[in-house]
């Protein structure tokens, strides 16, 4: 596989999450790759990084930048307590169950903005984003906190 074969694994680095984490289709997928582009010996990493070519350290940074995200998502989906959200709608669930969702994003979002400020580009600006995708992988690819299970 091809330098130029492994830049789509891993989008832009983590630098920008926007967009449904770089578009991607298959968010276990995308938190996978920097594992398998790694495993190739190159130096210098071509990912949208905004004036800068990337290195190793940057894939790895992402990759933990990453694990942060599932870790405060699925401590976000146990620890967000549904039951105001409902109690404030009433008879209109879909408006519970968007402000819910915020809830989670915000909750999941906030202990990651506040450790990757000034660490990583735009995590301030982009990290919500990255958050609420990887928030409906974990709930619907995997099951996690969810009645809908794969």
């Amino acid at each position: 596989m091809t330098f130029r074969a492994i830049e789509p694994l891993v989008g832009e680095g983590g630098d920008r999450g926007r967009f449904q984490s770089n578009l991607s289709e298959d968010i276990p997928g995308y938190v996978a790759a920097p594992a398998i582009a790694l495993d190739y010996p190159w130096k210098h990493f071509i990912g949208g990084h905004v004036g800068r070519l990337g290195t190793r350290d940057d894939v790895t940074l992402h990759q933990q930048y990453m694990a942060d995200i599932d870790a405060s998502v699925r401590k976000a989906l146990v620890s967000v307590d549904s039951t105001p959200f409902f109690q404030k709608y009433g008879d209109n669930p879909w408006a519970a169950v968007s402000a819910l969702f915020d809830a989670w994003t915000d909750a999941g979002a906030a202990p990651v903005i506040e450790k990757y400020n000034g660490v990583l580009a735009a995590a301030d600006v982009y990290t919500r984003s990255t958050v609420f995708w990887v928030m409906e992988s974990i709930r619907l690819d995997l099951g996690f906190a969810s009645h809908v299970h794969p």
